[in-house]
């Protein structure tokens, strides 16, 4: 019987490769693309936390992009819908006990939902971009694009961004983005988004929902603000900007605040590019993050993460990467925590083929939950991706 690298790499297996590239590419011509990912993984905690259990996870997304250009000659339009399935979370961050959340696939709910439905217009050549629909807001700010390999949550945004529309629960929003370029090939952009705020403190879970609660259906009338400012240049971006929710927050010290508000900063910078067309891709980059919030009602207060990740860690096999994150969670005084929470994230990303990647990784997080009385919690897991 055959291996599973032996299978992987068959005649047979890279026909069906061709043949779906065929597919792509035919589609792609007449202005629609389409998408499909699967990603299994089973993390345990082998040492501290609250338990030593394991647990499984799954997610499946299927997506399709419009380009109405092409398709009815409405140029500078598109439009995208991504369905997402997930299953609940028996362990996680029940076992670790861990406020940043070691795994950014965990659902505390089963959802078989549209995630994802938004339409979009550009114009003077891309400059000014309109978006409109019910997506993710960490798609379009706070993000780090070089931190997507990592597990931990905080790679993908600051935690003091606590009601932050982003997965599980994206949200009806409208949004308006300007990219100015300049003679000298840095790009400045300027965003703005207004999103459902009903997650925040009326507990609408907007993932499953659509624009109902956008429009004030008495559920909510509560609104999401972000801005968002940045500098791009050819091996590297800074982005900085600010947040405020409009709902009535309860107070650590029983009173009550009238809107909450944050602010955040990204960086990410190649500092060595191994060269070459052949080995696009491969080099060494280093990000880091801030964010602050509000902590008389929010749990963190301030944060800080920092990592590195290598693209093509070897020239025999320039599709994998490799990183090392560390982020800091510092937890509001006035909310009854004992310490900090500090989180170890490092993994190694092997790319089988195109479409298949195997992912072990160890996180070691310090003082789950800033308890000074449950032990640093040691978790190892393997993540396994199928993206087509």
């Amino acid at each position: 019987m055959l291996g599973v690298g032996a299978a992987l790499g068959s005649p047979d297996a890279e026909a069906r490769d061709d043949e779906l590239s065929g597919w792509a590419d035919r589609l792609d011509a007449a202005g629609v693309s389409v998408g499909a990912s699967y990603t299994a993984e089973y993390t345990a905690v082998v040492s501290g936390g609250l338990d030593r259990g394991g647990s499984f996870r799954n997610q499946f997304t299927a997506d399709a992009g419009f380009d109405l250009g092409r398709m009815v000659g409405l140029e500078g339009g598109s439009a995208y819908v991504q369905f997402l399935s997930v299953n609940p979370e028996r362990g996680g961050t029940l076992d670790a006990g861990d406020l940043q959340v070691s795994s950014n696939i965990e659902s505390d709910r089963h959802l078989d939902t549209v995630f994802e439905l938004w339409y979009e217009q550009t114009f003077f050549e891309g400059s000014l971009r309109l978006k409109a629909g019910k997506f993710d807001a960490n798609s379009e700010f706070a993000f780090v694009d070089v931190a997507g390999g990592f597990a931990n949550s905080s790679a993908g945004f600051s935690p003091t961004i606590s009601v932050f529309p982003s997965y599980p629960d994206p949200a009806t929003a409208v949004m308006v983005s300007v990219t100015l370029p300049t003679d000298s090939g840095v790009g400045v952009a300027l965003a703005y988004g207004l999103f459902d705020g009903a997650l925040g403190v009326d507990g609408v879970r907007t993932g499953s929902r659509g624009p109902s609660s956008f429009f004030r259906d008495g559920l909510s009338d509560d609104w999401f603000h972000i801005a968002q400012g940045g500098v791009a240049w050819d091996d590297g971006r800074l982005s900085f900007g600010g947040w405020w929710h409009t709902g009535v927050f309860d107070r650590f010290d029983g009173g009550t605040e009238s809107g909450t508000g944050g602010a955040f900063a990204t960086w990410e910078q190649t500092l060595w590019d191994f060269g070459g067309a052949a080995e696009q891709g491969r080099g060494l980059t280093a990000f880091a993050q801030y964010g602050w919030a509000d902590g008389a009602v929010g749990e963190t207060e301030h944060h800080l993460g920092c990592g590195l990740v290598i693209g093509g860690p070897f020239v025999s096999r320039p599709s994998d990467s490799a990183g090392v994150y560390a982020t800091l969670a510092a937890l509001a005084d006035g909310a009854g925590f004992q310490r900090d929470e500090l989180a170890v994230d490092i993994y190694y990303r092997a790319q089988v083929r195109d479409w298949v990647f195997v992912q072990p990784e160890l996180q070691v997080v310090f003082n789950p939950g800033g308890s000074a009385s449950v032990g640093d919690a040691w978790i190892l897991g393997i993540r396994t991706g199928f993206e087509f």
